[in-house]
């Protein structure tokens, strides 16, 4: 009985650290495809050179709408890169949200839905919104932020590439 007890203690144990281990990030940006609140579609290898900022969101996210009212006025940190932002609600969530934040009038913002794809979503295995990746001029991951964190920690890397 003992052993038994051994047993499932050290299988229940491993399966918990297993779990928990952190899940390497992808060092490339996601191979996105998504369509934008004018119905074009976006995708990834549209991209030009230079830094990348891809954020995965919901317009419904209070965390989300927080970051997005910030980066608006801030937006001098991103002025200069590449701004995606994905998310998987349709088009009836993401339209009210771009038009709020008065996204369209920035033309190196990109705002789209993946629709039920979750191609993005699984590419990082995201699990809070909002997601950040932020990539450098070179195309190399820099670093992510996952959930509620502070902007100003964002807004401090986005400085720095």
């Amino acid at each position: 009985m003992t052993r038994k007890l051994v047993f499932l203690l050290l299988f229940v144990t491993t399966a918990a650290s297993v779990s928990q281990a952190q899940h390497p990030i992808p060092k490339t940006i996601a191979p996105f495809q998504i369509k934008l609140t004018n119905g074009q579609q976006y995708a990834s290898t549209q991209l030009s050179k230079g830094p990348v900022v891809l954020i995965y969101f919901s317009p419904d996210c209070e965390h989300c709408q927080n970051f997005t009212k910030d980066l608006v006025k801030n937006y001098s940190v991103v002025a200069n890169k590449q701004v995606v932002m994905v998310t998987f609600q349709d088009m009836t969530m993401l339209k009210p949200f771009v038009t709020q934040y008065k996204l369209a009038q920035y033309p190196n913002i990109k705002v789209g839905t993946e629709g039920t794809s979750y191609v993005v979503q699984r590419y990082y295995q995201i699990r809070s919104f909002p997601y950040i990746a932020i990539y450098d001029k070179k195309g190399n991951l820099v670093r992510t932020f996952e959930g509620e964190q502070p902007h100003a920690d964002i807004f401090n890397t986005l400085k720095q590439i």
